[in-house]
């Protein structure tokens, strides 16, 4: 499959060019883990499950739930990124995988479902256009009763990285004609306190 839109290609230059400086300023944020563990208690699978974290930046979240048991795989388009998450976490056996949506071909080439997926802060990247076909190929790679915990960002973006429209309401629409559910939905504060900018974390399930 070709790739998607040259806006894509502007953010991910962005975060390879600043990989180690983001990777420092989110990860002042100790506790993220932890809260996020408390907030998806019921929803993450036992040890020796799977997950897929999509757009994983420099593997905080992956590296986390690799601690909790699971068998994660990590895609993620920046190679600054993938370099600052193989500095951070040396010992990880999280497998990395340079690929992006929509199609996600090396993901879907590995053949496999996932009993968890994380997206953090990701579909603002991703063109209206090409949205249709990101949300199929995600609900394809999501295990029956499988969970997938989205992180959608609202509000300006920043100079140097284009972002599209993220709001609740239109990707929950998308989604539920692929097959999801929404189990839970929670608003959340922008702890970088940037002017107009928030935060909607979605929990959703699928039934196969």
């Amino acid at each position: 499959m070709s790739t998607a839109g040259g806006d894509i290609d502007s953010a991910i230059a962005v975060y390879d060019r600043q990989a180690r400086q983001l990777g420092e300023q989110w990860s002042a944020y100790a506790n993220e883990f932890e809260e996020f563990v408390e907030d998806h208690r019921d929803y993450l699978p036992a040890p020796g499950g799977s997950a897929l974290d999509i757009g994983a930046g420099y593997g905080s979240h992956a590296s986390g739930l690799e601690a909790l048991g699971l068998d994660v795989v990590a895609a993620e388009p920046s190679e600054g990124m993938r370099a600052e998450g193989a500095r951070r976490h040396p010992e990880s056996k999280v497998l990395w995988i340079d690929d992006r949506l929509p199609w996600l071909d090396k993901v879907c080439a590995l053949g496999r479902r996932f009993d968890f997926m994380l997206m953090n802060s990701v579909w603002m990247h991703l063109p209206p256009e090409f949205r249709e076909d990101g949300m199929a190929v995600l609900a394809g790679l999501l295990a029956p009763g499988g969970h997938f915990s989205v992180l959608l960002r609202h509000g300006p973006a920043p100079e140097d990285r284009p972002m599209h429209e993220s709001e609740a309401e239109p990707f929950l629409a998308l989604a539920q004609r692929h097959g999801f559910a929404c189990l839970a939905r929670f608003a959340r504060p922008d702890e970088m306190n940037r002017p107009g900018v928030s935060f909607t974390r979605l929990i959703l399930s699928n039934n196969g």
